[in-house]
């Protein structure tokens, strides 16, 4: 790609190393889990209970609020009173749902990961990076990743206020992978109520860049359930051009769609399953051998081997 934002008011070529040292940035980690998981709702509680315990913290389980297409619902919590998953079941889903957000995600998902089958519905992964200027540097890579790929202009949320932290988002929010690009430190100061000088320089410069990867494909949804933190950056072409550029990462794209059938096979598949029992009868008939069977098959339709 061609050029990140300098702090002065020319640009700068961007080098290999991305827009800021790779060494600057966090490396990647989960930041939202949620799947649907083919386990009984008192095993799975128990056993990510038992997964989320530390030594001296027991884990508890409270009721949650109501979740729309779900009957129940549990929060599993620490002795603090911090939630740490919860659990939906029951209603019009046949298996349970986990969900986890923030510093316990990666947590619950290597622990669905090693213990169920499981079928993300989505999952985030972020990385972070401080320097003087971040924001609007990577900012200006995504408008030009955008273009390049015929991606529609990267939306703002702009607050205008240097004590808040603003916000970017890239693609389509209805699609299987979108870029949220924000500062986490502005943002936190403003819930805790913080502002001017009990903001610190490193809150200020500190950007987030986060994919949110929606898998909605059973092909897809296989590769959420096992691909690394670094392997989700390469789910899209173009989130893995935007992550070579920003983290100097090596992202392999990963394959994710699934094949279309072709019309010819789709018309030999259906016209096999109709007439599945002749078939089988007529293999029965030729003792199994595959090439008389073939032979027979050729003669009825009239088709004369091609010769060579």
């Amino acid at each position: 790609m061609i050029l990140a934002l300098s702090d002065g008011p020319e640009p700068t070529p961007l080098t290999n190393r991305g827009v800021y040292p790779h060494s600057g940035w966090s490396e990647s980690a989960i930041d939202y889990y949620r799947a649907s998981v083919g386990a009984g709702v008192e095993t799975l509680l128990t056993k990510l209970a038992r997964g989320l315990e530390r030594p001296g913290l027991p884990v508890s389980r409270d009721q949650g609020p109501a979740v729309r297409h779900y009957a129940s619902h549990v929060i599993l919590r620490d002795r603090l009173g911090n939630g740490l998953a919860s659990v939906f079941w029951g209603g019009a889903n046949l298996k349970p749902n986990v969900e986890a957000k923030g510093a316990l995600a990666p947590a619950v998902a290597r622990i669905l990961r090693s213990t169920w089958e499981h079928r993300p519905s989505r999952v985030d992964v972020k990385r972070d990076g401080s320097a003087p200027g971040l924001f609007r540097r990577i900012r200006h890579l995504a408008s030009v990743c955008a273009d390049q790929h015929g991606l529609l202009p990267p939306k703002d949320h702009l607050n205008n206020h240097p004590d808040m932290g603003d916000t970017c988002y890239v693609g389509s929010r209805h699609s299987q992978a979108f870029l949220r690009i924000y500062q986490p430190g502005l943002k936190r100061a403003q819930e805790e109520g913080r502002t001017g000088e009990h903001i610190s320089d490193e809150e200020r410069d500190t950007v987030r860049v986060e994919l949110e990867f929606k898998p909605q494909k059973p092909r897809a949804k296989l590769a959420a359930a096992s691909l690394s933190p670094d392997q989700l950056w390469g789910v899209s072409p173009w989130i893995a051009d935007f992550a070579c550029e920003v983290f100097a990462m090596d992202v392999q794209p990963v394959s994710i769609s699934e094949r279309r059938e072709t019309n010819r096979n789709r018309a030999l598949r259906f016209m096999a399953s109709q007439y599945q029992a002749h078939l089988a009868d007529l293999l029965r008939e030729c003792n199994g051998d595959l090439a008389d069977f073939g032979s027979v098959i050729a003669d009825l339709a009239g088709i004369q081997p091609s010769k060579h």
